[in-house]
């Protein structure tokens, strides 16, 4: 994930101190489409999360992730690692909003 991460901010044009306003833009579209979070946590099984991007927040989306993190221990109260599976959702979200429309293969020019 981290390599495609990369590899999208670099081509939506955000360059390299751009990849905090992509991730807060993640943060945002995730808030907006799945307010119940219900993607929060799915599909971390299936990739190791070893990887560490470091990124800043905004005010607004820190207070919006700690409402987030209640929201979700409130169903799940002994969930480790909210924080964290929440930003996941939210980057996953986005690659997967942006690479849905690219074909699967590309016919040689």
């Amino acid at each position: 994930m981290k390599t495609m991460l990369h590899q999208i901010v670099s081509e939506d044009g955000y360059g390299g101190k751009g990849k905090s306003r992509w991730v807060r833009e993640a943060l945002t579209q995730l808030f907006e489409h799945d307010p119940d979070l219900i993607n929060v946590g799915v599909g971390d099984d299936l990739e190791a999360n070893d990887a560490e991007v470091v990124f800043s927040l905004s005010q607004d989306h820190g207070d919006a992730i700690d409402a987030a993190v209640e929201l979700i221990r409130s169903q799940y109260p002994r969930a480790e690692g909210v924080q964290s599976a929440i930003i996941r959702a939210a980057v996953r979200y986005r690659l997967r909003e942006r690479i849905k429309n690219r074909p699967l293969l590309q016919s040689p020019q």
